[in-house]
C-alpha cells in the first residue's frame, strides 16, 4: 500500500511541486478513505494558488515555528524524556535495515515512519496505534481551525489512521476466533 508513501511525500519540506503526490494520495484514497480524500481535496484547493515559496511558508507556520507540532513525532510521545532517545536508535535501525536512510531528518520524522510504514507491512499496527495515532492527533489539536491548509493533511491522515487501526483490530480478532 502506497498511500503512507504519498501522505510522506505531502509531508516533506516543499522543495518542489507536491501536485503528483496529492492527486495520487486522492486517487488511492477514493476506495479506502472518501472522507480522508475530501480533506486532501481541501487540501488541494487551498494550495492550488500558492507557488513554491508560500507553500514553503505555509509548511514552516505548521510545522517549524510550532514546537508543539513538530513532525518529530518521537517527542509527542516522549517529550524530552531519555525514552526518546532508544526509540530513535531503534528506528535507525529498523529502517537502515529496510533501506531507508534518514538523511538530515531524526528516523521519528513523519515522512520518514510513513515511508517505513509502507515496507514493514507486519508492524504496521503497533507503530500505528503507538506512534501515528497519538502523536497526529495531537498535531492536529495544534493546528485545528488555524487556517495553515496543512491541518487538511493531518485530518485526512488520522482520519485513515484510524480507518486502518479499526480494520486492523476487525482482522486480528477473526484470526483468534
Amino acid at each position: 500500500m502506497a498511500i503512507y508513501s504519498f501522505f510522506a511525500g505531502i509531508l516533506d519540506y516543499p522543495e518542489h511541486s507536491i501536485a503528483r503526490f496529492i492527486d495520487d494520495c486522492a486517487a488511492e484514497l477514493a476506495a479506502l478513505a472518501p472522507d480522508a480524500q475530501a480533506q486532501i481535496m481541501e487540501f488541494s484547493t487551498a494550495v492550488a494558488p500558492k507557488n513554491l515559496g508560500q507553500l514553503q511558508e505555509s509548511y514552516t507556520n505548521a510545522f517549524d515555528l510550532r514546537p508543539d507540532c513538530t513532525l518529530n513525532l518521537g517527542y509527542h510521545i516522549f517529550g524530552d524524556d531519555a525514552r526518546r532517545g532508544l526509540f530513535l536508535v531503534e528506528l535507525k535501525e529498523r529502517m537502515e535495515a529496510r533501506g531507508i536512510q534518514p538523511g538530515v531528518e531524526l528516523p521519528d520524522h513523519i515522512a520518514l515512519i510513513l515511508r517505513y510504514l509502507d515496507l514493514a507491512e507486519e508492524e504496521r499496527p503497533s507503530v500505528i496505534e503507538d506512534c501515528l495515532l497519538p502523536a497526529v492527533s495531537r498535531m492536529l489539536e495544534v493546528l485545528d481551525h488555524s487556517g495553515n491548509p496543512y491541518e487538511h493533511v493531518l485530518r485526512a491522515l488520522l482520519s485513515l489512521l484510524r480507518r486502518q487501526h479499526e480494520a486492523l483490530a476487525v482482522s486480528a480478532i477473526e484470526v483468534e476466533a
